[in-house]
């Protein structure tokens, strides 16, 4: 879900920066950026648990 909404931000602030809409090309890059951020928190937490799992085996 992250992935979409990143990438529909992403999409929606470079439409508003070609409209000369700035401040909501900003807005929309900073929600992507965000959610790009939370996505890779996730990726990074469960490749860790994996790991920990595989090592208690």
């Amino acid at each position: 879900m992250c992935f979409i909404i990143s990438i529909v931000g992403l999409v929606l602030g470079f439409n508003f920066y070609n409209a000369g809409n700035y401040l909501q090309a900003t807005g929309s890059l900073i929600v992507s950026a965000i959610f790009i951020f939370l996505m890779i928190r996730n990726i990074q937490s469960v490749k860790k648990l994996k790991k920990e799992e595989k090592n208690d085996n």
